[in-house]
């Protein structure tokens, strides 16, 4: 998705592709729910319908990532929660900063919840996340398809400032 203007005469003018897309409207608050498939950049990334209701990411395999921009934790979090569901188990959900590859804050293990569309809810320590930063949301493990993902959020300690809200 690109940002233009129309032309004066009404019509649209022919943009050009970036991999940075429209600018970002405002800050993602993490610590309320935020659905899965809240995507500015993914590989390998597909949807469907979740039994539970909405779009749920699947068909996820090893490698696999979710860019989401300008994410506003604050002073940071101290765990991320997220509605999953798996029929291999053995997958996880790695959370890291500066690209696909970069830094690793956070990791949480997928169990074999019995099917693709049986959710559980996982949560895991993380650390080193603070002020405003992209995030990417990692899929790892084994061959094969290996996690969907319906939403996440993050979870601040008593002490957290929380970015817009009253001490933040």
């Amino acid at each position: 998705m690109e940002k233009f203007s129309y032309k004066p005469d009404g019509t649209i003018p022919t943009i050009n592709m970036t991999s940075t897309g429209a600018p970002q409207v405002g800050a993602l608050d993490p610590y309320i729910r935020q659905e899965a498939e809240t995507i500015a950049w993914e590989s390998g990334i597909e949807t469907e319908p979740s039994s539970e209701g909405g779009m749920n990411v699947g068909y996820t395999e090893n490698g696999d990532y979710i860019k989401v921009k300008g994410v506003a934790f604050g002073s940071g979090p101290s765990s991320f929660t997220a509605r999953v569901a798996s029929a291999t188990g053995g997958g996880s959900i790695e959370l890291r900063l500066g690209g696909p590859n970069g830094t690793v804050v956070g990791r949480c293990g997928v169990p074999n919840t019995g099917g693709w569309q049986t959710w559980t809810t996982v949560s895991c320590p993380v650390s080193g996340l603070t002020g405003t930063q992209d995030l990417y949301l990692r899929f790892a493990g084994g061959s094969g398809y290996l996690v969907n993902a319906d939403w996440w959020r993050f979870t601040a300690d008593a002490t957290t400032a929380l970015p817009g809200r009253p001490g933040g």
